[in-house]
């Protein structure tokens, strides 16, 4: 009798962490601004930024017009968050540093196609 008994208090813990586990994200809500996360899908935003100087990240607005931006994330957070709508993040000639790029948010100008003229 003392075999199942081991084998359940061996068990249980793992078996909690699947129960609780999947509870979870059956409910799982999305994060406002300025709360915790671990990565860009917990927040409404869709962006988890990395505060620069501790291992904290929290759920941040994309980035307004001439606010710094990157558009790869790393471990599931941003340094930097992305642009908004209607607007793209422009890098300076030459600026890359350990291979993570930043750049600008800026409004970006539909260009009109020419109309080709045949003779």
């Amino acid at each position: 009798m003392m075999l199942p008994q081991r084998l359940l208090l061996l068990l249980l813990p793992s078996f909690l962490f699947i129960l609780t586990r999947g509870s979870l994200s059956s409910t799982n809500k999305l994060l406002d601004l300025k709360e915790f996360c671990h990565r860009n899908q917990d927040c409404k935003s869709g962006c988890c930024r990395q505060a620069p100087n501790t291992c904290e990240a929290h759920c941040m607005e994309k980035g307004s017009e001439g606010s710094s931006c990157q558009v790869q994330a790393y471990f599931g957070q941003y340094r930097e968050c992305p642009c908004q709508r209607n607007l793209t993040c422009v890098y300076p000639k030459n600026e890359k540093w350990l291979s993570i790029t930043y750049g600008f948010c800026q409004k970006i100008e539909k260009k009109t196609l020419a109309h080709r003229i045949f003779f």
